[in-house]
């Protein structure tokens, strides 16, 4: 934590806990330069296995091809278990410790569900520092009321993902990684306040190789001030460009090159059971993550969604796979979650699930639901819609028919019955927006005809102006669409009688 003196002297506002002491200034959003928050995950790699609190545990990974423990829970890191220790030495140190191999893969996809919910804040967010997500918040701050209220809204939603960010703002966003990734929450306003505030860190915290950091502490190179406070071009010769390039990043005199992140068109996410189980209640929370994860998807693109496709992965056997579809756009996680349950339920399983899976099939725009002028619910027909949902998951797609009009004089058959989940073509046929006074005669070779099956009309045989037509939808060179008929005693005369608007 930053004293009083040097917070006043380097312009930073430091965070107590994990917020903000105060807002930034006011002059914070007029500058020109961008503002880069960084919110790093330090505990991603034990948050996503999910590791029991009630006994010591710990994850590993290969370093070398040596298993080195990369974290461990608070139960282990009580009886002296620590990170970058051997799996042997933890074991001497803690005889019951639990250990489970880091899943980098899961990592990531959990990393990028938290850069699609960072979308909900600013669009540029970049994935390139993991565990971290650097956000350019500069052009956010007004509609969020400021830094401080940006970042605990960011953190509530990263804590509701079960996932504890610490933060750090600055105009670098190497600055913003270095300061986050060593647990200094501050906010720095402007540029030439980075060397002050970053003077401190250890030089470690550049991520330097073992070999050069040990140079660096044999001619007493501690911080990052040490390495300031040396010749440019004599810290080039004798330590290399690629630490000036840096220290450069770290002050903001150079910039940091970035990927912008852009979230797939399309939500697929999978989640790998800790063990297998065939209980629905072993696995159904699985399922329901995966559906947040789906909701905030569509949330952030505004749309919805009429069918969706889940899988369950077995280790032995092929796996099994649902399709689940609504009659209206949907992007509500409960009522998903309520329609696949109601089926699972009932689902006979193979075999023991060891993963779920969750995709989506083609977005539709969303339509927002509003209450009418007198307060009368105008989602009373949706929450019909929902229960239709319910009942066809519970009883099956066959059970519910609906009652439909067909094209047919007979009275016999003008009307029938069909499942909800069929589309059925409309009765009426298509009719142009413009209709010419008098159809105007046309050559065929000019138009391409869309619609092979005709439209016949005959009526009129009661009076003068009898007709028996075959009308067709047709398309000029122009891509026009029209509306042409023939008549049945002449059928190589075509006429033109109507335009689609």
């Amino acid at each position: 934590m930053m004293s009083k003196a040097r917070c006043s002297r380097a312009s930073a506002v430091a965070w107590p806990g994990h917020g903000f002491a105060a807002s930034p200034p006011p002059a914070l959003t007029e500058q020109h330069w961008p503002l880069w928050l960084c919110a790093h995950f330090p505990a991603l790699s034990r948050e996503v296995l999910a590791l029991p609190d009630d006994r010591p545990a710990a994850v590993t990974e290969a370093v070398k091809g040596r298993p080195l423990l990369q974290a461990a829970n608070a139960r282990a890191a009580a009886q002296g278990v620590e990170p970058g220790m051997p799996v042997s030495a933890a074991r001497a140190l803690c005889p019951g410790l639990m250990i489970i191999e880091r899943d980098p893969e899961r990592e990531r996809q959990a990393l990028k569900h938290l850069a699609r919910c960072a979308l909900d804040f600013t669009p540029w967010v970049s994935l390139d520092c993991a565990p971290a997500l650097l956000l350019e918040i500069r052009g956010s701050l007004r509609l969020f009321g400021g830094l401080e209220a940006l970042t605990k809204q960011f953190q509530g939603k990263a804590e509701a993902l079960g996932h504890r960010a610490r933060c750090a703002a600055t105009p670098s966003p190497y600055a913003s990684l270095l300061l986050a990734r060593s647990g200094r929450t501050v906010a720095v306003d402007r540029p030439e306040d980075l060397r002050s505030v970053l003077g401190d860190l250890p030089s470690s915290a550049l991520g330097l190789e073992e070999r050069l950091h040990e140079r660096l502490r044999q001619v007493g190179i501690v911080t990052l001030r040490d390495l300031w406070r040396l010749p440019r071009e004599g810290l080039v010769r004798r330590y290399g460009a690629d630490l000036l390039r840096k220290l450069d990043r770290a002050a903001g005199a150079l910039p940091t090159p970035l990927r912008e992140f852009r979230s797939a068109p399309c939500f697929q996410a999978r989640f790998e059971l800790p063990s297998e189980t065939d209980r629905l209640a072993g696995f159904f929370p699985a399922i329901e993550q995966l559906l947040q994860g789906l909701s905030t998807f569509l949330h952030e693109r505004d749309a919805g969604l009429t069918r969706l496709h889940l899988v369950l992965e077995h280790r032995d056997r092929p796996p099994t796979r649902l399709q689940q579809g609504s009659r209206r756009p949907e992007r509500s996680a409960a009522h998903f979650g309520r329609l696949l349950r109601e089926r699972l339920e009932r689902l006979p399983l193979p075999a023991p699930v060891c993963a779920v899976g969750v995709s989506s099939a083609a977005l539709v725009p969303w339509a927002a639901v509003a209450a009418d002028l007198f307060g009368q619910r105008a989602d009373e027909a949706a929450d019909w819609q929902q229960l239709l949902d319910q009942l066809e998951a519970r009883l099956g797609p066959q059970a519910l028919k609906s009652l439909t009009l067909h094209a047919d004089h007979r009275p016999e058959r003008a009307c029938g019955g069909t499942g909800q989940g069929r589309v059925v073509p409309s009765v009426l046929a298509p009719r142009p927006l413009w209709l010419l006074a008098r159809p105007r005669p046309v050559p065929r070779g000019e138009l391409a005809v869309i619609q092979p099956q005709p439209e016949r009309i005959e009526s009129g045989w009661w009076d003068t102006a009898a007709s028996r037509r075959d009308y067709h939808l047709a398309t000029d060179r122009h891509g026009a669409k029209l509306w042409i008929y023939r008549e049945l005693e002449h059928p190589d005369r075509w006429y033109l009688h109507g335009l689609f608007g």
